[in-house]
């Protein structure tokens, strides 16, 4: 979008002549002789640079100067052919951004007004960031959803590890019961928040790669490694790195990482110089690591180190409280995308929902209420148009043998397979996998 000046002097020549060399170097530009046009123009629209003469008709552009010393008014470069000291410190008391005396060369003002409106820029940037935090923050804790008293615990656990600012911690729980979410909520209530936050799927990456995007390289540290890059450890300082699925990442990785945390401090690959590290860790799995460490398939000391503050994530099944307002809220937001269509759930629906034992967690709740709402046409919501998986109504009702947790999970990934014609890719998608879990899922129900 074009930046828009105002030009405020009584002299025609020099107005005219900025107007136009303004206008030439890509900016939209107006022009007024007096304090009253000056005050209608900022009156009727915005503008993001005013250049100020100070001797005008009607009285001095220090008044203007004074009036638009306030929030979100347009910074001001005072231009006069009268230079006094006294004047210009007044100018830059009130708020003035810059000072050039007439006649100047026109080289010179258009570095002045590039200048000035880089500096507004970066401080838009800067109160749009921090806006946006203080936002973040407010709703860290909100998107964790639900009133169970495993949830309340949870909550408090958050605010003690986002305390901290140092902490590392392990979260723990299913696959979709929202451990990307906790992280959030830690980093975001915690003294780094106004730092970044980089996510690592470790089980997403191969393990050939995901040393160099950890660590970094030097330029030359490999065949590909054409330039020097930093990794996702420097990415993170001062902030918060986040490693998702930490159990899948290879043994070789393990020791690596275990160095890190040690020593807090990397070494890129092919490179020699230890750089320091101040990143908060946060590692998250769905696996039971004491068992991996028996199998030897997990490092006992890099779980000790990960494990100084440990949060678990209880799977919805056992929150059952949670499970209406979690699918009213999903329920409105996929709403809030469709203007005009309204829906509700019936009883039989909520009942159902209840009932229902989520293998997929939060997730795949989520996934069935927009897959609802896209197919709903509006008004209530029935029971059946929910499509819970492939357990038997009398299941849902109580009547009957229950299901196993595991028959549940295998029945649905492999009807939800067989739906989008065996394609791996959009099966994960649905489900809200990634595709090396389902691949292993489809291995051990001896699909591959």
């Amino acid at each position: 979008m074009r930046r828009r000046i105002l030009i405020v002097d009584d002299e025609r020549e020099v107005r005219d002549g900025l107007l136009e060399f303004l206008r030439d170097e890509g900016y939209e530009t107006a022009g007024a002789e007096t304090l009253a046009e000056a005050r209608q123009d900022l009156s009727r629209s915005p503008f993001d640079l005013v250049l100020l003469d100070l001797r005008l008709p009607d009285g001095s552009g220090l008044d203007l100067l004074a009036e638009l010393n306030v929030p979100d008014a347009p910074p001001v470069v005072v231009v006069t052919a009268f230079p006094e000291v006294q004047t210009a410190v007044r100018a830059l008391k009130l708020g003035a951004q810059d000072y050039i005396n007439k006649p100047f060369d026109l080289d010179e003002l258009l570095l002045m007004v590039n200048r000035t409106l880089e500096t507004r820029e970066l401080r838009e940037e800067v109160t749009s960031f921090r806006e946006g935090q203080k936002l973040r923050l407010r709703r860290s804790l909100d998107r964790i959803v639900g009133d169970s008293p495993a949830l309340t615990r949870l909550r408090r656990e958050i605010d003690l590890v986002a305390a901290s600012g140092t902490t590392t911690a392990l979260i723990l729980g299913e696959s979709g019961v929202g451990k990307e979410l906790v992280a959030e909520a830690i980093h975001y209530r915690s003294s780094r928040c106004e730092g970044p936050l980089v996510k690592v799927n470790c089980a997403a990456i191969p393990a050939t790669l995901l040393e160099s995007e950890l660590f970094g390289h030097e330029k030359g540290a490999f065949t590909d490694a054409g330039t020097t890059r930093k990794g996702m450890f420097e990415l993170a300082h001062r902030g918060t790195l986040f490693l998702d699925e930490i159990a899948e990442m290879d043994e070789r990785l393990q020791a690596k990482l275990l160095r890190v945390l040690e020593d807090r401090t990397v070494t890129r690959v092919g490179g020699k110089r230890p750089i320091a590290l101040d990143v908060r860790i946060i590692a998250a799995t769905n696996r039971d690591l004491p068992s991996r460490i028996i199998t030897r398939e997990f490092r006992e000391d890099l779980y000790y180190r990960l494990n100084v503050f440990p949060l678990v994530v209880p799977p919805l099944r056992e929150r059952p409280e949670d499970i209406l307002p979690l699918a009213e809220r999903f329920l409105g937001e996929f709403l809030a995308r469709m203007p005009g269509k309204k829906s509700r759930l019936t009883e039989e629906a909520k009942g159902n929902l209840r009932a229902y034992p989520w293998p997929g967690n939060v997730r795949e709740l989520r996934n069935v209420m927009e897959r609802t709402v896209l197919l709903h046409a509006g008004g209530e919501i029935a029971a059946a148009e929910l499509h819970l998986g492939t357990v038997r109504a009398g299941k849902i009702s109580g009547e009957g043998p229950v299901a196993t947790l595991a028959e549940v999970e295998r029945e649905h990934i492999l009807r939800v397979y067989r739906q989008t014609g065996e394609n791996k890719s959009q099966t994960a998608d649905l489900l809200g996998i990634n595709r090396l879990t389902l691949r292993r899922k489809l291995k051990e129900f001896g699909i591959e």
